[in-house]
């Protein structure tokens, strides 16, 4: 290859792609390239053999020991190896062809000088698992131009505050909301503060029969709905979706100082939520409702595309997909006979988690004097519905369609205590599900009590929460002596994401939060309330998150890579289709994930080992 052409190669590779021009140049020029036939043995020490390799084609696997036992990693294509090695002499490491490989090689006295002078590049090789994440995540928003999402609202074009009191005449909130330029206005009644709009007030005339003298008191919307100008601007979105609403009032430390427009806001991004939402509130009928379902996919493959963290999307597609079970139960329910029934969605629903649908877990509790048996006719064909939907049916049957699950409150609550005086792996899971519960439709006062009852029987009993945590021990993390990873023998060696690290950090910390009494459902909000509460020092909190959510993008890639190839969706992922910096990452992020088995497992005081 020429110059040229090598540093076009260099350009691609992470994070060669850092150098400045000067020094990429100067790295493109340094390579050679190298053949090994198959079952080769790959030198590399600090003396005749010093080079960093990256792989043009074929495949390399990196081992403990000369013996090739205890195989640590895969490297194919674009892959790099050898730092470790060269730059941690403790890391005896050795490297073997186990294809015919086509490798550049690097000579490692340019290497060292492409560290001592590029920072970034630098950083690579030497930062904590928090930072390399952090990079990652950044390097994703920038490459696809999506970095607005996660810039401060206080960039965005906010329209002027006006304040007026609930004792203000409609006239004179017309005539300043038109001094100002603005359609909304801050109104404050006392000790409540709530927002008018344009929209309210041409209601008021024209429909409800007020007179432009009258005061606005009966036409503001409370309480007001804001957002803090240092929040993302992805999170203002978020905030308009959960309450349905086009307009946040904007505040700094001080107080108000303006207003933030859905329409200002979505001209900052490239997606379609506003486009599922104006969907989702024009819906009338089941069909409309299909035409929802594929503009949250598509919005969920867009957003992933652009980087944004996997939590912020999970938080976003849910709140969406909240409302459209809401609509669906409204559709289907238009005479109102259940409206005495509260309908709940649990386990990664109810913790925001769930991004691509894969199983629905929802229940309904409802009053004592309700027709159970019309309720249930009702609910299979609610729970059919979904299905067509496109929320698979749960294979453990936890769905409103399942007597067991649609009960009333007091059965509900009757249920709940024999799940712990006659605990079992199903009663455990169970009661784990039912802890992450949130409100989709009709009474959440319903909730509030169940989980009431919930929580009290965990203070009663000291021993439950030993017993319940034990699970986070039930699956191995794949990571072995050394830092090798464990990988299935099939064809891509995979690893199955959900059970080596997702479900025992999302579990441990539900255990933890039921343990303190934290009300929050989803798992990054208990971290932050556990960093708070000095259970996790604000570091390991910080990592622990960032490593979740790590494994969670990993899984939604593959996720939608098979669903686009029309493949079973399910939580595993090739690590042969993963670059070096993504199998650095996860063979740290599982090193992350048995740390926090082991604090599991000592403040549970279990005597299990792991």
């Amino acid at each position: 290859m020429s110059i040229v052409e090598q540093v076009s190669f260099l350009t691609k590779i992470h994070p060669f792609d850092r150098l400045s021009t000067t020094h990429l140049n100067e790295a493109a020029a340094a390579l050679d390239v190298v053949y090994f036939p198959l079952n080769a043995k790959i030198p590399l020490d600090l003396m005749e053999n010093a080079f960093i390799y990256i792989v043009i084609k074929g495949r390399v696997s990196e081992c403990m020991g000369e013996d090739g036992s205890g195989q640590c990693g895969l490297y194919g294509i674009n892959s790099q190896f050898g730092a470790s090695t060269l730059l941690d002499q403790k890391a005896r490491l050795s490297y073997q062809a186990i294809e015919e490989t086509l490798a550049y090689r690097l000579p490692f006295a340019t290497f060292q000088n492409l560290l001592k002078h590029n920072p970034e590049f630098e950083s690579f090789y030497f930062n904590d698992i928090t930072q390399k994440l952090s990079h990652f995540h950044r390097q994703l928003q920038i490459e696809s131009s999506s970095e607005a999402m996660m810039d401060a609202v206080k960039i965005a074009p906010l329209h002027a505050l006006v304040e007026i009191s609930s004792q203000t005449s409609i006239k004179e909130c017309v005539e300043r909301m038109e001094a100002e330029k603005t359609d909304a206005c801050l109104v404050s009644d006392n000790d409540r503060l709530g927002v008018i709009t344009s929209s309210d007030l041409l209601r008021g005339l024209a429909i409800q029969g007020f007179d432009l003298s009258s005061p606005v008191n009966d036409l503001v919307s409370y309480p007001v709905i804001s957002i803090n100008q240092n929040d993302y601007l992805f999170n203002a979105l978020l905030k308009m979706t959960r309450y349905g609403v086009d307009r946040l009032m904007v505040r700094d430390k001080q107080g108000f100082i303006g207003v933030l427009h859905q329409k200002e806001l979505m001209s900052l991004f490239a997606n379609q939520s506003g486009l599922v939402m104006l969907t989702l509130e024009r819906a009338e009928c089941f069909d409309d409702l299909k035409k929802v379902t594929q503009q949250v996919d598509e919005l969920v493959a867009g957003l992933s595309n652009k980087g944004v963290k996997t939590h912020y999307i999970a938080k976003l597609v849910n709140e969406l997909h909240r409302k459209l079970q809401a609509k669906l139960w409204q559709i289907l329910d238009q005479k109102q006979q259940f409206s005495d029934a509260t309908f709940i969605v649990m386990g990664s629903e109810g913790r925001s988690e769930q991004v691509v649908r894969t199983d629905q877990d929802n229940a309904v509790i409802h009053a004592d004097h309700l027709d159970s048996k019309a309720l249930m006719s009702f609910c299979q064909t609610y729970s059919a519905k979904l299905i067509e939907l496109g929320f698979p049916p749960c294979p453990g049957g936890i769905m409103v369609s399942n007597p067991q699950w649609c009960v009333s409150e007091s059965a509900f609550e009757s249920q709940i205590i024999d799940w712990f005086e006659r605990p079992s792996l199903q009663s455990f899971m169970s009661l784990a599900i039912l802890f992450d519960a949130q409100t989709v439709h009709g009474d959440a006062e319903r909730l509030i009590r169940i989980k009431a009852v919930l929580q009290k029987q965990v203070q009663k009993r000291q021993m439950f929460l030993a017993q319940f945590a034990r699970s986070v021990l039930q699956f191995d993390t794949p990571i072995g002596l050394f830092g090798r990873l464990i990988t299935e023998k099939d064809e891509g060696h995979s690893i199955d994401l959900k059970k080596g690290g997702i479900f025992p950090i999302v579990h441990g910390v539900r255990c933890l939060a039921m343990e303190k009494g934290i009300e929050k459902t989803n798992t990054h909000w208990r971290i932050r309330e556990l960093i708070n509460q000095h259970v996790f020092d604000e570091a390991f909190g910080v990592e622990l998150g960032e490593t979740l959510n790590f494994l969670n993008t990993l899984r939604l890639e593959s996720m939608l890579e098979k669903k686009s190839r029309e493949k079973v969706v399910d939580n595993s992922i090739e690590t042969d289709h993963l670059n070096h910096f993504q199998q650095d990452l996860l063979k740290d992020a599982f090193s992350v994930v048995h740390k926090f088995k082991k604090m599991i497992e000592q403040h549970f005081k279990m005597d299990g080992a792991i």
